[in-house]
């Protein structure tokens, strides 16, 4: 049973960064004509790395990764994808295909003027940058892929999908999911850290905007969860890491062994005891793991 919520979402000006003086935002327009948020720290003119979420998530779960790579001497900038966060949220279906979110993460990069920059994609984020990859390796210097689902499919995504039927779609628009948020980020923790009521707030927030959920049904049913079955997948040459955790109940059982030989330089690692949001759940050995990969550049 789904329960609205009783108390008021936080206002864009309460969502992170909140104002805090040490991140710059910023909403370009793209030139498809979507306007999205970016969220910066670190000099302007440090080397940039894109950090890229996955379905439902916003720049926000980078919160504890931004401030380590602008302290490295990077420049760190979050973008929250269309339907996410405070950027727009096209309804259509064909906007939230693997082709379609490609083509606006490079609209994104020539937006922000962004030649090559680092790579790093949390989830959907992970195999999204994978795909840009594959398709512009010219425009990417090297990939942080952090619990990447969609090659090889998402367990119980036909539940998912199941439960999310069209039909349905009026009703996505007045849902406030305050409940089934906390379910699931009970679901992608581990056993290294926990959600805070805070972090309710922030990942309930876009919900009071009524096309959000419309736009997360579509993205849910539209972008290719399983594209190794469905698509050519090219070897991606460019130096790359691979962190997932060992409780990640999202993850496939041989955590990131496809990736083995579509992107050869990758190096593997697992986090111990740490579910799937291991942006927010053991960010420090994720920001090691970017980190290294970094510097060596």
């Amino acid at each position: 049973m789904i329960r609205f919520s009783r108390r008021d979402n936080l206002s864009p000006g309460e969502m992170f960064p909140a104002g805090d003086v040490a991140y710059r935002v910023s909403f370009p327009v793209l030139s498809s004509g979507t306007k999205v948020r970016v969220v910066e720290r670190g000099e302007p003119t440090s080397p940039p790395v894109l950090l890229v979420h996955g379905w439902g998530c916003s720049a926000f779960v980078f919160r504890r990764n931004m401030p380590a790579l602008a302290d490295a001497g990077f420049r760190a900038i979050a973008v929250d994808l269309k339907g996410h966060g405070l950027s727009d949220k096209p309804i259509a279906s064909h906007e939230y295909t693997i082709d379609s979110l490609v083509q606006h993460l490079l609209e994104i990069l020539d937006a922000l003027g962004l030649e090559r920059p680092a790579l790093a994609g949390h989830s959907l984020g992970g195999s999204l940058i994978y795909h840009f990859a594959s398709k512009y390796p010219h425009r990417a210097r090297c990939l942080g892929m952090l619990s990447p689902v969609g090659l090889t499919g998402v367990p119980r995504m036909r539940i998912y999908r199941s439960l999310t039927p069209k039909v349905l779609t009026p009703l996505l628009r007045k849902i406030k999911p305050r409940l089934v948020v906390r379910l699931a980020l009970k679901r992608v923790y581990g056993k290294r850290g926990h959600f805070t009521e805070s972090d309710v707030d922030e990942f309930v927030a876009p919900s009071q905007f009524p096309e959000f959920s419309v736009a997360m049904r579509e993205l849910l049913h539209t972008y290719d969860w399983t594209a190794a079955k469905h698509r050519p997948l090219s070897v991606v040459d460019l130096p790359a890491v691979g962190v997932w955790g060992s409780l990640d109940h999202m993850m496939p059982h041989d955590g990131m062994a496809i990736y083995l030989p579509l992107v050869p330089r990758i190096a593997l690692s697992v986090i111990p005891d740490a579910g799937h949001l291991i942006t927010e759940e053991t960010p420090q050995e994720v920001n090691n793991a970017l980190l290294q990969m970094l510097t060596r550049l």
